[in-house]
């Protein structure tokens, strides 16, 4: 019998690769067991200035205030 696809792996491990992935792929829990090792959302626009302050990110604040005037602008220039 002609097998498709890689055979980089062999059956088993492809199986078990499998396996080990499928809780990320449909599962809506995080795919880390340990909350520390979630990465954090990184800041935008819409965090509020206290957001920012907490996380002292001075270019954070920038990009914020940017977005918000890029925005602004938007907004002004369709009317």
């Amino acid at each position: 019998m002609v097998e498709r696809g890689s055979n980089k792996h062999g059956s088993e491990l492809d199986d078990q690769m499998k396996h080990e992935d499928q809780g990320l792929i449909q599962g809506s829990k995080p795919g880390h067991a340990e909350e520390f090792r979630e990465t954090e959302p990184f800041p935008d626009e819409t965090d509020s200035p206290e957001v920012l302050d907490a996380i002292r990110n001075d270019s954070a604040i920038r990009n914020a205030q940017q977005g918000k005037a890029d925005r602004a602008e938007e907004d002004g220039g369709d009317r």
